[in-house]
């Protein structure tokens, strides 16, 4: 009676490694030991080793062994390949094979060929061929490379290339440039050149200055130069009307309301950049505050809740996509 029990104790305690074989040998996992199989475990490891074969051979995975495969699976395996050579060429990625394509696949991965070079032609990408352009394109693609070339030029980027720009897109880029310049003045930041501000601008930076200073004193920050901080109240923010040709800093859009620019804005731009190869000092204001890229200033009375504006939100992207200018709020 004692020896049917241990017999059966030591039964029960191999059958969960048993199975814990037969799992490792029907998913092909290391581990697997055949000899542990009974007849009906080993046909199962076996059905299962021909299917995993036959999918990573259809999907051109390594590991395929085309001699497990049968003659109906080989035939899937090669149209399988097919597409994906033929997706591959479409879509301009390697190991395409053009020897595989029927004729109007090969043409259908030209015309595909040809889209993805105009658009990297149009949009000044790198992998440009412009003797596939047709003279239609070519005058398109120009067109772009010239909107690019005044926005990077507006904008005040590298790449700017002012040969390309008529003389009314100049006027329009020394009128930015000179808006840009009164900005960074008002704000403290750097590539301030104060020979560029008309005396009302140079005016408003002073009173900024003063401003400026005056907070950072009262808060104990740095950039506090106690002998200059003024006894009278800091006036409500005020900004000189914009001189003709420059861009006017609204709240609403500053970057959208550029005047007209005169016939002589563009010599006057150029005339004060060259009286000014050794500007006057700047104006020392401290960078914790000024205007933001909205044209909102710090001390800006709130419409909304009649507080002053004291934070700094930075320019940021929604999700979809709408890009939101740098701002001053009331907390």
């Amino acid at each position: 009676m004692g020896l049917l029990l241990l017999v059966s104790m030591g039964a029960s305690a191999q059958n969960p490694q048993l199975q814990e074989n037969f799992r490792s040998c029907d998913g092909g996992y290391m581990g697997c030991n055949q000899s542990l199989l009974t007849a009906a475990q080993q046909e199962q490891v076996h059905r299962s080793t021909l299917r995993r074969n036959f999918v990573a051979c259809d999907g051109g995975y390594s590991g395929c062994v085309d001699s497990l495969l049968t003659e109906d699976q080989k035939e899937q395996v090669r149209k399988s390949a097919l597409r994906r050579n033929f997706a591959s060429c479409d879509g301009g990625y390697a190991g395409c094979d053009q020897a595989l394509l029927t004729d109007v696949q090969r043409a259908q991965a030209y015309t595909s060929a040809l889209r993805r070079n105009l658009a990297s032609c149009d949009g000044g990408y790198s992998g440009c061929n412009q003797s596939l352009l047709t003279e239609a394109q070519q005058a398109k693609v120009q067109k772009s490379a010239l909107h690019r070339n005044l926005a990077s030029c507006d904008g005040g980027y590298s790449g700017c290339n002012r040969a390309l720009l008529t003389q009314s897109q100049k006027a329009q880029v020394a009128a930015s440039a000179l808006a840009r310049n009164f900005r960074n003045c008002d704000g403290g930041y750097s590539g301030c050149n104060t020979g560029l501000l008309t005396s009302e601008q140079r005016a408003a930076v002073e009173q900024s200055a003063i401003r400026h200073n005056a907070y950072n004193c009262a808060h104990g920050f740095s950039g506090c130069a106690p002998s200059t901080v003024s006894t009278i109240a800091p006036q409500a923010n005020t900004r000189p009307k914009p001189a003709v040709g420059q861009r006017a800093l609204t709240a609403t859009s500053p970057s959208s309301t550029l005047e007209k620019p005169s016939a002589n804005s563009l010599a006057a731009y150029e005339s004060a950049t060259e009286t000014a190869a050794t500007p006057s000092p700047p104006v020392v204001a401290p960078m914790f505050t000024g205007c933001a890229e909205n044209g909102s200033c710090y001390g800006d009375i709130s419409a909304a809740t009649g507080r002053a504006k004291t934070t700094h939100v930075s320019g940021y992207t929604r999700s979809d996509g709408t890009y939101v200018r740098g701002h001053y709020r009331s907390k």
